[in-house]
């Protein structure tokens, strides 16, 4: 009699695989969680760090202070705008750009504080705001004398930028 020879796989060795994929997804996506929320946090702290950017060189451009004014809380925001009493959140005309809860999701403003940047493109007090992740770590972002944003570590891993 002639043997045939069989050709795929036994429903007992698909099982098999499946179990072994299963476990490694199991083992990796704790990992992947934590880095999504290091990126989102980043992200949050690199757009308030290029807006302070932006800020000076509007007020630099216009000939006149450019305002970073902020809200704490739940329903945090920071906003760029012409005058110190912009309300933030809401779209106004002395508006010109903000960034909500909406925008970077995951990521808690625990404090700000309000900064003027003059005509020079310098910064009339050197304010500061700090984002939180979900599992904890912490980004500063600072304004420097001259103008320019400074993020750094507070709390938690990061290879990306010093601690403060």
């Amino acid at each position: 009699m002639k043997t045939r020879q069989r050709r795929g796989l036994t429903l007992l060795e698909l099982a098999i695989a499946m179990a072994i994929l299963t476990l490694l997804a199991a083992v990796a996506l704790p990992s992947l969680g934590t880095q999504l929320e290091q990126r989102r946090l980043h992200a949050a702290a690199e757009a308030l760090a290029s807006d302070l950017g932006e800020a000076r060189f509007e007020a630099a451009r216009r000939g006149q202070p450019v305002h970073l004014v902020v809200q704490n809380g739940s329903h945090w925001c920071w906003a760029l705008a012409t005058h110190p009493g912009c309300p933030c959140g809401q779209r106004q005309a002395c508006e010109l750009r903000s960034a909500t809860p909406a925008d970077h999701a995951g990521v808690q403003q625990l404090q700000g504080q309000a900064i003027e940047l003059n005509a020079t493109g310098s910064a009339q007090n050197l304010g500061q705001a700090t984002l939180e992740s979900r599992r904890g770590s912490r980004l500063r972002v600072q304004m420097q004398a001259l103008g320019r944003p400074r993020i750094c570590t507070e709390l938690g891993p990061s290879v990306r930028y010093p601690t403060c």
